[in-house]
């Protein structure tokens, strides 16, 4: 007997048909794609309005390249009052050459802000991480005068193209840390120039003689408590106030161990000293790791809702405490994840921008 084929369709000959098909799938994926792009509804008032009835900035760490994303702009500026910059504005990524200056993705997030009327904080003008430092500047074997000078015309120079623009800059980040060696850091300027803290009187004025409108803040990581390093910068400022070192405030980059959380009324009691010397309180870099905490996803959603609510009531109760970044919208793609914490937990919304319990502890503290 002969076996016949089965005879194979042509889809090709109802076009009409594949078409439908076709729309129909693009539908479907399209459907999908903005459900789970969809904006989040957030309760009113804003985060920054909020913030702004206590005379406080709520900040956000800022990228360039999701300027382009569907919900993260509007997100950014609905909720925040500040737009940070820390990432594309360091030396070594201003300065691809001794000669040369490429403002290329820093421009990009000042024109976001000032777009959206948003004041601009800087990232960091003087930072002595070797990671941060060009492979020119590194092994160019300058001498001291020549690295001065190399370091007077960047803040200079960066200032003055962003004068009347960027509000507030970190002049110099680390410096104390580096200073004592803690956490295995060292500072490339400081091995060069010395670590002697008066070296510092100089960035200062530099920037103040670049743009005298901006304020200028000494930043430093591990100073939100009463410890060696808030106290050497307490000493330093100190005298730095008496020399008419012209210091407008203190950052606290605040980045929260939550295995090991400083209590609300010590971050208070050192923000105030801080305020009787005569500067503000910045915090800068505000996250939480609470990787190395043994509970339940749950749980430590719950303690990541405390600690955001403990360090944000500091910050309004010092009363000296003008703006708080939080440092990074989520943790999906943020610079924390990147350098740092690969295993870091969401922030304030999720990677589907949904608020996380830390946005709720942040939303009551700004409530009260």
């Amino acid at each position: 007997m002969t076996k016949h084929k089965k005879k194979q369709s042509n889809p090709w000959k109802y076009p009409k048909l594949v078409l439908a098909l076709g729309l129909g799938i693009v539908v479907a994926f399209s459907s999908i794609s903005y459900v789970s792009l969809r904006a989040p509804d957030l309760p009113s008032p804003s985060l920054k309005d909020l913030a702004a009835k206590h005379g406080i900035d709520l900040g956000m760490l800022v990228y360039d390249h999701k300027l382009n994303d569907r919900i993260y702009p509007d997100l950014v500026r609905d909720q925040f009052g500040l737009v940070t910059i820390d990432g594309g504005a360091h030396f070594k990524e201003l300065r691809p050459s001794e000669t040369e200056f490429d403002f290329s993705t820093s421009d990009t997030i000042v024109a976001f802000a000032a777009a959206n009327n948003m004041p601009v904080q800087l990232h960091h003008l003087i930072w002595g991480d070797r990671i941060m430092i060009p492979k020119w500047l590194e092994q160019g074997n300058y001498s001291k005068d020549q690295l001065r000078a190399i370091l007077r015309d960047h803040i200079t120079k960066v200032m003055q193209h962003y004068k009347g623009r960027v509000r507030e800059y970190s002049v110099v980040n680390e410096a104390f840390t580096e200073a004592q060696h803690l956490y295995g850091l060292r500072s490339f300027y400081g091995d060069e120039l010395g670590y002697e803290y008066e070296l510092l009187d100089d960035y200062f004025r530099w920037a103040k003689q670049a743009d005298p409108d901006a304020k200028l803040i000494l930043n430093d990581f591990n100073n939100e408590t009463k410890n060696k390093v808030s106290d050497a910068m307490y000493v330093y400022i100190k005298a730095a106030k008496a020399r008419g070192v012209p210091i407008d405030g203190i950052g606290m980059q605040m980045h929260i161990n939550a295995s090991n959380i400083p209590p609300k009324q010590a971050l208070l009691d050192n923000m105030k000293r801080f305020g009787e010397l005569g500067v503000s309180i910045y915090i800068t870099e505000f996250d939480i790791n609470s990787n190395s905490v043994k509970q339940s996803e749950a749980d430590k959603d719950k303690l990541e809702s405390r600690i955001m609510y403990d360090v944000t009531r500091a910050c309004i109760e010092s009363k000296v405490c003008k703006s708080m970044t939080v440092f990074g919208l989520t943790m999906k793609n943020d610079l924390v994840k990147k350098l740092t914490r690969a295993n870091s937990r969401d922030l304030l919304f999720t990677s589907r921008f949904e608020p996380t319990q830390a946005y709720f502890g942040l939303r009551q503290a700004f409530s009260e």
